[in-house]
C-alpha cells in the first residue's frame, strides 16, 4: 500500500502543472470567456498557484500519512516472534525518513513556495535557488525511501 502511494505521488507532482500549461495551451470557449478579464499571465500564476496549493495540501496529508503508515509498520514487525532486525531496521529507516520528510522538508518547501507564487521566475527570484534545493532533497529522500520499501518488501517475500 505504502510503496504504491509513493508511487502516485509520483503521478501527482509531475502532472498539476502540466495540467495548467496543457488547458492554457488548448482552451475552451467557456474557459477562454471566463478568464478574458486576465491576461495570458495572470491566468497561468493563477493556475499556478491553484496546482501549488493543491500540492501542498496533497504532499501534506501524505506526509502525516506515511508517518502513520511507517508507525503501524514498525509496530507491527516489533510484535513478531522471532524479531526480524534487519527488517526492523528497514522500517526504522523508512519512519525516520517519512517523519524528515513529513515534518521538516515539505513544511520548508510550502512555506518558502508561498513566498515564490505570483513573483516571475525570469530572473530567478532570492529563494529560488533554495526551494529547488529543498525539491532536489526531498526527491532524494522520497527516491531511498522507496528503494528501501522495495527491500522490505523483497526480504518479506522471500522469507514467507
Amino acid at each position: 500500500m505504502w510503496l504504491g502511494w509513493t508511487l502516485f505521488m509520483f503521478f501527482v507532482a509531475g502532472v498539476s502543472f502540466s495540467t495548467a500549461e496543457r488547458i492554457l495551451r488548448n482552451p475552451n470557449p467557456p474557459f477562454s470567456h471566463a478568464t478574458q478579464a486576465l491576461s495570458t499571465e495572470g491566468t497561468r500564476s493563477l493556475f499556478r498557484y491553484f496546482a501549488a496549493e493543491l500540492n501542498r495540501r496533497v504532499f501534506a496529508a501524505y506526509g502525516w500519512g506515511e508517518i502513520v503508515l511507517g508507525t503501524v509498520l514498525l509496530w507491527i514487525l516489533n510484535l513478531q516472534n522471532p524479531r526480524d532486525a534487519v527488517s526492523l531496521a528497514l522500517a526504522g529507516a523508512l519512519l525516520s525518513i517519512a517523519v524528515t520528510l513529513g515534518l521538516i522538508v515539505t513544511p520548508q518547501i510550502a512555506e518558502l513556495g508561498r513566498t515564490l507564487d505570483f513573483i516571475p521566475r525570469n530572473p530567478p527570484p532570492p529563494g529560488f535557488a533554495q526551494f529547488r534545493s529543498l525539491h532536489r532533497s526531498y526527491a532524494i529522500l522520497e527516491t531511498t525511501k522507496f528503494v528501501l520499501g522495495m527491500a522490505l518488501l523483497g526480504r518479506w517475500l522471500l522469507t514467507r
